[in-house]
């Protein structure tokens, strides 16, 4: 008489089996992240945004411009969450070039990465006197427009570009202060100057760089002046981005 053989029972996993394979499962994914969220931020998100840039640029200089008659124009107030500028700063990477939208609403703006720059509503616009005041991420998940604030070195030139041309301001000066703070966005913030004269363009983002959002980075910059879309991209940001200029030689002046 033969005996049939008898199946083998699989041994239970023991509850301390499980929990490890769920850490070292969790372990790798939180490594994959961290792996995966500086190349995204760093080469995908930066590399999008120049190609968005440069489409922006090309539009509007296939627009027709008003001659220019050495009056600063101020762009119109732009609609929430519409691009309406872009910023260049060659400190933050010689390429560095990032469009602005109007507000600064996490999930319309700051978190996009076809944004990620967003303008305070209640301060003012280029070639306003006042305060032009920018925000943006230093440390999230999917875009950090401001990651490298620190690189910024008195002098240092900053760049916004609208469809009416360039607007040059030079570095001043950087300070932490806490959320509450909310003076840095007023028409004149902590600068030695002249109110209701003077142009600034204040950057705010969190800080510190890599852990939260205890305080805020705030660095400001002053105006220097306007050049119009008519003479090109200024020539020192063609001297310090190599990348740009060729395709956008000054053109003569076109009524519109």
């Amino acid at each position: 008489m033969r005996h049939g053989r008898r199946k083998r029972r699989r041994a239970r996993l023991s509850p301390l089996t499980v929990i490890g394979e769920l850490l070292l499962l969790g372990g790798l994914g939180v490594l994959g992240y961290v792996v995966w969220q500086p190349w995204h931020t760093g080469v995908t998100v930066t590399a999008k945004q120049s190609d968005l840039v440069a489409e922006l640029s090309a539009k509007w200089d296939a627009e027709p411009q008003k001659p220019y008659d050495g009056t600063v124009p101020v762009p119109e107030k732009p609609a929430p969450s519409e691009v309406f500028a872009s910023l260049w700063v060659p400190s933050f990477g010689t390429t560095y070039a990032n469009q602005v939208a109007e507000t600064t609403d996490w999930w319309t703006v700051l978190n996009l990465d076809d944004k990620g720059i967003g303008h305070y509503e209640t301060t003012q616009m280029p070639g306003e006197p006042g305060n032009f005041v920018l925000a943006g991420h230093r440390s999230g998940p999917l875009i950090n427009s401001f990651r490298e604030v620190m690189n910024l070195r008195v002098g240092d030139p900053l760049f916004v570009e609208t469809k009416d041309g360039w607007y040059t301001y030079r570095f001043r000066s950087i300070e932490y202060v806490l959320p509450t703070e909310t003076d840095v966005l007023n028409p004149f913030p902590r600068l030695d100057g002249n109110p209701g004269e003077d142009e600034i363009l204040t950057l705010t983002t969190c800080h510190p760089k890599l852990a939260g959002s205890d305080e805020r980075a705030i660095a400001y910059s002053v105006f220097e002046g306007f050049q119009p879309r008519s003479d090109g991209p200024p020539a020192e940001l063609k001297k310090l981005n190599p990348t740009m200029g060729a395709t956008q030689a000054p053109r003569g002046d076109q009524e519109s």
